[in-house]
């Protein structure tokens, strides 16, 4: 089962970017084709598996066109490929709020990389609440179907080990520290171990 989980994730995990078929207003030949151009350069540098690069890209394209929805949707998918996921989650929830919600698939990709960054973190809640607003706007995303699929196993999985934990029986209470020592140092020793001290005593 854990070899399949993983070949599902490796396979349906793919990140989206936002490339030259998506043109927001700033990528207009008159409005800053500057920002146009270095996008363009981060989105060369992801391809090529550079994320430093290409998020250095991204943030200097947003520099250059303000906090836009589409550089905020690369600039987060970047992170989230860098494992900076409190960063991610920003600058994708940001990307959402940002992108209009006529680009329905610019808003379920942004959504489904979220749900990545919530399903790397384990917070199973969050990442099927992505996944499922993912899929209310592209209702035949495959990937997000699956991943959303696993979400659920693992949310099932968690509460059954919550349940279990909470019907064992309680530990027993810690052993109270010894009333005869004396010396701070074994004293402190003396209450990391498991079992009683059996070594000399100096007094």
């Amino acid at each position: 089962m854990r070899r399949l989980i993983a070949s599902l994730m490796a396979s349906c995990c793919a990140l989206a970017l936002l490339g030259a078929d998506q043109a927001p207003a700033w990528r207009h030949p008159l409005r800053h084709l500057k920002a146009w151009w270095v996008n363009q350069q981060g989105q060369q540098a992801f391809r090529a598996g550079d994320y430093r690069k290409a998020l250095q890209s991204f943030q200097a394209a947003r520099k250059i066109a303000g906090d836009d929805g589409f550089v905020r949707f690369n600039e987060g998918t970047a992170l989230l490929q860098l494992r900076r996921y409190r960063d991610a989650e920003a600058a994708l929830q940001d990307a959402v709020r940002r992108i209009s919600p006529k680009q329905r698939q610019v808003q379920a990709a942004a959504y489904y990389n979220l749900g990545n960054v919530y399903f790397a973190q384990q917070r199973w809640e969050q990442a099927a609440q992505a996944y499922i607003a993912a899929l209310k706007r592209t209702p035949d995303d495959l990937a997000a179907k699956i991943n959303l699929e696993l979400v659920l196993r693992h949310r099932q999985q968690n509460r059954r080990s919550q349940s279990q934990r909470s019907s064992a029986p309680p530990p027993p209470p810690p052993l109270p520290p010894p009333s005869m020592e004396r010396d701070p140092l074994k004293r402190q020793l003396q209450r990391g171990l498991t079992a009683p001290w059996h070594g000399e005593r100096d007094w």
